[in-house]
């Protein structure tokens, strides 16, 4: 294999190769003929068609065809409860589009709309139902609706692939941990959480590549898609006043505002009540059976135990979910060395999940991209991904007894399921506490290796615009260093 460097061009950068680094997948790798070899370059030699992109995009695709073959039971026979529960092709586009009446309610800017799902979720739905008025009528059209989101969400998965390759430096392999992510494959269809997960990606892509204010506009539209993308911003503040770098953080953040404000414009000119009544119902909602709250309820409700009303729980979640942050600020501002990008955002969206009121197994479609990025380690992600898909089917076995009878031969308890849900809780807090320990231990931290201080800082890196924080923050990391240091002969530094 020779080298495809042009004479008189910067020299290409060998790239990571995961077969090599980490000990599961140099198991794995041994039936197609072991890890890649040692004499091989890659990233300094051309490897014809198949090139990461292309082979990270065939992986994608091939997912995405699993995960609809995993909802084939129910595009066949229907999406009825609870058969939809206990064979798990659930999937809230096609109840959606029933429950809300989308085949002649726009979400939020028809009259009399009752859509419980975000701003850019309800848009969405509108418009793939508008799209899809020739299909047929009744099943025939909540099929081709299905089908048609789906399409859309195998686009946003492979996308989400891409840009998490190029935000990756030389590590862009670890997008393969996305690519064929057993949680995806049996979450990526049941909502439409991935639309925020893209649009944060593409923030997050572009903040990379030094676009700020671009990457607020993103981070804005994602925030009108989650909750979830208002924590990333949150995060990446914090990051600033620890780099120096908090006015051009502050301006990346008025830029989302201003996105999520001309977003919401046609909304409020033309339904003004409407985005006030979808935030009031998320407030007065029953806290979720997955959560905290809606599993101390479960359980309390078979001890005759004191019940969290939907007003409690609000009320303990928002407190949580201000610790969770104070923490995550904490990390930012204190760790004897500046947290990489994907650390902190990784923290603070699986913290602001693991306390929220409305905690879902589908809503770690958000954590499996940035787990990419803050942990890429195959072991401890698969063994969360299993963690979280036990925690899906113990959810629809649990509804399909809830809702439907069916009994526990076919179905599961309250017990169990609250049992796989605080396994899924405690495993992705392990994940956490892994991240957290690569903070305060960088030596652990696969990403830092080489010499690469933070592929995602983007407009985070290079010397703070502060003087007397650079000194600060210098002093800081220069007294841990000398911490961390090998000592000599009689003590003293080597």
């Amino acid at each position: 294999m020779q080298d495809s460097h042009v004479p008189g061009t910067p020299p290409r950068q060998p790239l990571v190769v995961p077969s090599r680094s980490d000990a599961l997948l140099r198991r794995l790798t041994e039936p197609a003929g072991g890890p890649m070899g040692r004499r091989t370059a890659p990233g300094r030699t051309d490897p014809g068609f198949f090139t990461v992109e292309r082979v990270l995009v065939i992986m994608t695709a091939f997912a995405a065809l699993l995960a609809v073959m995993a909802k084939g039971h129910c595009r066949t026979t229907g999406w009825n409860t609870p058969d939809q529960q206990s064979t798990v092709c659930w999937s809230m586009f096609p109840n959606a589009y029933v429950e809300h009446r989308l085949d002649v309610v726009f979400p939020f800017f028809g009259q009399g709309s009752n859509f419980d799902q975000s701003v850019v979720a309800g848009s969405v739905a509108g418009a793939t139902a508008w799209l899809t008025r020739s299909s047929g009528e009744g099943a025939l059209r909540q099929l081709a609706f299905f089908d048609l989101n789906a399409a859309l969400i195998a686009v946003l998965w492979i996308a989400v692939v891409i840009l998490l390759a190029r935000s990756a430096g030389r590590r862009p392999w670890d997008a393969a941990i996305v690519a064929v992510s057993p949680v995806l494959i049996l979450t990526a269809f049941a909502s439409w959480e991935m639309w925020a997960v893209a649009l944060a990606v593409l923030g997050l892509y572009l903040f990379v590549r030094m676009r700020t204010l671009w990457a607020g506009v993103f981070f804005g539209l994602s925030a009108l898609a989650s909750p979830f993308g208002a924590v990333v911003l949150v995060a990446l503040l914090f990051l600033g006043f620890r780099t120096g770098r908090a006015t051009r953080m502050l301006e990346m953040l008025a830029a989302a505002i201003l996105a999520w404000v001309l977003a919401l414009a046609p909304l409020m000119a033309r339904n003004p009540p409407a985005f006030p009544l979808y935030i009031r119902g998320l407030f007065a909602a029953e806290a979720s059976d997955s959560s905290l709250y809606g599993g101390w309820n479960l359980v309390a409700g078979r001890m005759a135990l004191p019940l969290l009303g939907p007003a409690a729980a609000t009320a303990v979640a928002v407190v949580l979910v201000l610790a969770v942050l104070a923490g995550v600020a904490c990390l930012a501002l204190y760790t004897p060395r500046t947290p990489r990008v994907a650390q902190l955002v990784f923290l603070a969206v699986a913290g602001c999940q693991l306390v929220g009121k409305d905690a879902q197994p589908w809503h770690a479609v958000w954590l499996v991209p940035l787990v990419a990025l803050a942990l890429p380690r195959w072991r401890p992600v698969l063994l969360w991904q299993v963690a979280l898909v036990a925690h899906f089917i113990a959810l629809m076995l649990f509804q399909s007894k809830v809702l439907g009878g069916i009994s526990n031969q076919h179905a599961i308890d309250t017990p169990y399921f609250v049992i796989s849900a605080l396994v899924a809780g405690c495993a992705t807090g392990a994940l956490m506490v892994l991240v957290i320990r690569d903070m305060f231990a960088p030596a652990h931290d696969v990403m830092r290796r080489g010499g690469v201080e933070d592929p995602q800082a983007g407009a985070l890196q290079g010397p703070p615009s502060d003087p007397r924080h650079a000194l600060v923050s210098q002093s800081r990391e220069t007294k841990h260093q000398r911490i961390q240091a090998p000592a000599g002969i009689g003590g003293r530094p080597a």
